[in-house]
């Protein structure tokens, strides 16, 4: 939608108040959007394993609007790697091309493995300015929004997305202790283990923000292979007031779930916070 097709000049005071609030909603959609922008994952290419020797198993990681299409590499310097004995570990090398990013892993303990990686936090301050009104944006919080913000700047808003993606592998039977809550930031634990989603049969999962039951959390989950239908197949839910989500998936496969949560904070730095969790899981065949 263009911001400057009204005219200060010739607007009755009523149309000025509908500007207003088509600027803020226009505002609004921007950041949700820019929040889901080039969303990331991490792709194991094998979720469960039952053999009764440890496994290397190969993860891709990329970033893309395309689901499980590689656009972007990521960076794994910092990615976290959880044993079932609570153990850590970073990647110890990987492959990083113009597309993605590639490491292989070797599980070598009975039980669920977790691996994640996040981006550093963003701030970006949204307004308008001019006599067109014309949206702009410039990626500082409010402190440094203040020195560097034109004169006739409106409409200003600060966001700050954390955004994290994380994945789980399972050797032999599932355990749940790479899912104790940190109590930091959005999360996702059960009643349905990662590992245990059914084609078929409905799914539970739980979220959280700080630890606590979060409601409202806008959820999307993706089937694999969008780019060979014309119908993406998507599930859109909304958390209840205890964070559950349920759902049931009619595909095996691989599985895309994003979950989006805005809160405001008014704090020095932001008005708002985005909290943005991707996780890729498996559904198998019943």
């Amino acid at each position: 939608m263009p911001l400057n097709f009204l005219s200060d000049s010739a607007i009755h005071p009523i149309k000025r108040h509908m500007k207003k609030a088509l600027l803020t909603a226009a505002l609004s959609l921007s950041a949700s959007g820019l929040a889901m922008a080039h969303p990331m994952w991490l792709l194991p290419h094998e979720f469960n394993l039952s053999g009764e020797e440890a496994e290397w198993i190969t993860v891709d990681a990329s970033a893309s609007h395309t689901i499980f299409g590689v656009d972007k590499p990521l960076s794994l310097d910092k990615a976290e790697i959880i044993a079932p004995d609570g153990s850590k570990q970073r990647v110890s090398s990987y492959f990083k091309g113009h597309r993605r990013s590639v490491f292989d892993l070797q599980i070598d303990q009975p039980g669920t493995w977790k691996l994640s990686t996040q981006r550093p936090p963003v701030y970006i301050t949204h307004y308008v300015s001019g006599k067109r009104d014309a949206e702009k944006r410039m990626f500082v919080d409010k402190l440094e929004a203040k020195k560097r913000l034109p004169d006739n700047a409106r409409d200003v808003k600060t966001m700050l997305y954390q955004i994290s993606t994380m994945s789980f592998i399972t050797w032999q039977a599932p355990d749940n202790s790479v899912l104790t809550l940190k109590n930091k930031g959005l999360e996702l634990a059960g009643p349905t283990h990662p590992s245990d989603v059914v084609a078929g049969e409905e799914t539970e999962f739980q979220l959280f923000m700080d630890g606590k039951p979060a409601e409202d959390v806008d959820v999307e989950l993706t089937p694999h292979g969008t780019k060979y239908r014309n119908d993406r197949q998507m599930i859109k839910i909304k958390s209840d007031k205890d964070g559950m989500v349920r759902f049931t998936p009619d595909m095996a496969g691989p599985w895309y779930l994003s979950a989006y949560l805005k809160q405001e904070i008014n704090n020095d730095r932001a008005d708002e916070a985005g909290h943005i969790l991707y996780m890729t899981f498996e559904t198998q065949l019943p």
